[in-house]
C-alpha cells in the first residue's frame, strides 16, 4: 500500500468506527464531534480529492444519523447540520491550501535546484583526456549546494579542474563560490598558464567584495559609513581552493602514457596520488599558498608542482569536510586509512565506500559540506594513445 493510500486507509477505519460505537450507543450519548475529527486529520495526511471524499461522507453519515433520522428537536437538527458543514468545509479549505502551498514547493525546489545544478554541475564530468568523478554533499538540509566547490574544463591547453571551500557554510556562501566559478571558468579558456587562472579567481572574488550588492547586504542603514566593517568581513570571506590539471595539447597522451599535471594549492588540503598497485600518497606542496582573497598579504606568487602520473594513476581531492567530519565520540574521519584500504577498488565502488563511510562515521549529521573529486585518464584516451602508438611501430622502418 502506497504512502497516499495508508493514511487514507487509516481516516476512513477511524471514521467507521466512531459511526459503529454511536449506532450502539443511547441517542444522548453524540459521537459526531469525534467523528468531525476525520476530515480534519485527512486535511493534514491525506490528498485533497481524499480529504473531500472523508468529508462529504463524514457530513451525509453524521447528518443522517443525528439530523434526519431520529426525532429531535429542529434546533438539535440545524444545529448538526451547520456544525458538519463548517467543520467539512474547513477541512476542505485546509486541504485546497495545502496542495497549493505543496505545489508552489515543488515548483520553488525545481527552480531552486536547476539553478544549483547550473553551478555545479552533476558528476562525471569527461574531457577529451580524464574523467573527473566524486559526489558533492551540503551539510544545509534541502540544499544542493553550498560552501564547497568544484569545475572541470575542457581546454585545448589541457583539462582544467578546480576544487574549493569557502569560509563558511550552506547558501550564504553561494556568492563567493559563484565568483570564483564564473572566473575560473572565463580564464581556463584564455590563459594558458594554470598560475593565471588562478590570478584570475583571486581578481574575480576581490571583484565580488567591491559590488554594491555585497556592501548593502553587509552594512545595513545603522552601519552606514562604515566601510572598514566590510573590508574586515571581505577579508573573513576567503576561499581555499586547489586548481590543478593535464598539461597537454590536442591529442597529446603524453610521454610513456605518463600524464604531466600541474597543482596550484591556495591554502587546500592537499591531493592524494592513487596509484595502480593500490598505494597511496599525499602529494604535500613545497610551500603551501594562500586561500584566494588573502593572496596580496603574500610578498610572493603562489608556488606550482608539477609531477608526471604514471598510467593508471589517480588524483583524489577533497574539501576539509571530509578529514574534519567528527564521530560521536568527537573522533576525525581517517581518509588516509580508508583509502589505503580502498585504493585497488575502481572509482565508482571507491566513491561509494567512502560517501558510506562518512555517513557510517558521523551518524548521518556531517557538521560541514563536503566535495570529493577523483581524477583519472579517460579510458578511450588510453585506447587512442595505443592505437597511435601502434600505428606508428606499424609503419617504423625495420631495423
Amino acid at each position: 500500500m502506497s504512502s497516499r493510500r495508508l493514511p487514507f486507509a487509516l481516516v476512513l477505519a477511524y471514521l467507521g468506527a466512531i459511526v459503529a460505537v454511536d449506532l450502539m450507543t443511547p441517542s444522548n450519548l453524540r459521537l459526531d464531534v469525534f467523528a468531525a475529527l476525520a476530515p480534519m486529520t485527512a486535511a493534514a495526511v491525506c490528498t485533497y480529492r481524499q480529504t473531500v471524499f472523508v468529508g462529504v461522507l463524514d457530513f451525509c453519515l453524521m447528518v443522517a444519523h443525528h439530523g434526519v433520522v431520529n426525532g429531535e428537536v429542529p434546533v438539535n437538527r440545524v444545529g448538526s447540520f451547520v456544525g458538519n458543514a463548517l467543520m467539512v468545509g474547513a477541512s476542505i479549505a485546509v486541504a485546497r491550501l495545502r496542495r497549493d502551498a505543496e505545489s508552489l514547493l515543488e515548483r520553488v525546489r525545481a527552480t531552486g535546484e536547476a539553478a544549483q545544478r547550473a553551478l555545479l554541475r552533476p558528476l562525471p564530468l569527461r574531457t577529451r583526456s580524464v574523467v573527473v568523478d566524486g559526489f558533492y554533499v551540503s551539510s544545509q538540509r534541502e540544499a544542493l549546494v553550498g560552501g564547497d566547490l568544484y569545475e572541470v574544463v575542457d581546454t585545448p591547453y589541457g583539462t582544467r579542474v578546480l576544487i574549493g571551500d569557502v569560509r563558511g557554510k550552506g547558501l550564504g556562501t553561494l556568492g563567493a563560490g559563484a565568483a570564483v566559478l564564473t572566473a575560473f571558468r572565463e580564464a581556463a579558456y584564455h590563459r594558458r598558464d594554470l598560475e593565471g587562472g588562478v590570478v584570475a579567481m583571486e581578481q574575480g572574488l576581490y571583484r565580488y567584495h567591491r559590488s554594491a550588492e555585497y556592501q548593502a547586504r553587509l552594512l545595513p542603514e545603522r552601519h552606514a559609513g562604515r566601510p572598514e566593517d566590510v573590508r574586515m568581513r571581505a577579508a573573513e570571506e576567503f576561499v581555499t581552493a586547489l586548481a590543478f590539471g593535464t598539461e597537454e595539447g590536442p591529442g597529446d597522451p603524453g610521454v610513456n602514457g605518463h600524464v604531466p599535471v600541474v597543482f596550484v594549492d591556495c591554502g587546500h588540503l592537499a591531493p592524494f596520488l592513487i596509484g595502480p598497485d593500490g598505494g597511496v600518497r599525499e602529494l604535500e606542496p613545497a610551500d603551501a599558498g594562500l586561500p584566494l582573497g588573502l593572496g596580496d598579504l603574500a610578498a610572493v606568487p603562489r608556488t606550482v608542482q608539477r609531477v608526471a602520473l604514471p598510467p593508471g594513476c589517480r588524483v583524489l581531492a577533497c574539501t576539509d569536510g571530509v578529514t574534519e567530519a567528527r564521530s560521536p565520540d568527537g573522533g576525525f574521519y581517517p581518509l588516509a586509512e580508508r583509502l589505503g584500504a580502498w585504493a585497488a577498488l575502481p572509482t565508482p565502488q571507491l566513491l561509494g565506500r567512502l560517501r558510506a563511510d562518512l555517513d557510517a562515521h558521523t551518524g548521518g549529521r556531517l557538521q560541514d559540506d563536503v566535495a570529493v573529486l577523483v581524477m583519472e585518464r579517460a579510458a578511450e584516451y588510453h585506447g587512442a594513445a595505443a592505437a597511435e602508438g601502434e600505428e606508428a611501430a606499424a609503419g617504423a622502418p625495420a631495423p
